[in-house]
């Protein structure tokens, strides 16, 4: 132990920080759908508590509706399908020549 009235040794403060981006991947959404949850009042980004509890949610909702060996970021991808599931020839047809 130290004496009394000795300094301590000299350690560097550890300071972390995250972003609203690094939230939504961890929590497998875009950051649209994060600042949704935060106008609804879900979750707090200044608040360490409310994004652990935020992502503790998410990641066990996630794995209790699908696989559960699926991982947490980035678990599904939306595919969005267009009209027609085939491809369309975009060549122009000449309508004078049929008659």
């Amino acid at each position: 132990m130290p004496r009394k009235g000795s300094r301590h040794p000299y350690k560097p403060r550890r300071e972390y920080r995250y972003s609203v981006k690094d939230i939504a991947d961890l929590a497998g959404m875009t950051r649209n759908a994060l600042n949704v949850a935060k106008v609804r009042g879900k979750i707090d980004p200044g608040d360490l508590k409310s994004v652990v509890s935020f992502l503790f949610r998410t990641i066990i909702e996630r794995h209790l509706s699908g696989d559960l060996f699926v991982p947490a970021a980035r678990a599904k991808k939306r595919r969005r399908k267009g009209k027609r599931a085939t491809p369309v020839s975009r060549r122009k047809t000449n309508k004078s020549a049929k008659h």
